[in-house]
């Protein structure tokens, strides 16, 4: 599984393009076998924002900015980037 090499960066998301965005995110952990970030990243629509800001960053310390997860690591910063948004 490969993301788009151009990204678009957006930092005015919506609660709803968040979460749309996760599940993309989500498969392309399972594919990486990062199970923690799998766990982090399920059942996240009901969450309060701190929750959801909080499981957010933890993906983003567990991929420790490795080469190999880089292009999720991008995608979840600007996710982490828009949590301001979340209502």
């Amino acid at each position: 599984m490969s993301f788009d090499a151009t990204m678009k960066f957006s930092t005015n998301m919506s609660r709803a393009e968040i979460e749309a965005k996760i599940p993309e995110l989500k498969k392309f952990a399972e594919a990486a076998g990062l199970a923690e970030i799998v766990k982090l990243l399920t059942d996240t629509a009901a969450l309060a924002p701190a929750e959801l800001a909080a499981r957010m960053k933890r993906c983003l310390e567990l991929t420790g900015g490795k080469d190999e997860y880089a292009l999720l690591y991008d995608q979840l910063d600007m996710l982490v980037l828009n949590l301001n948004n979340l209502k």
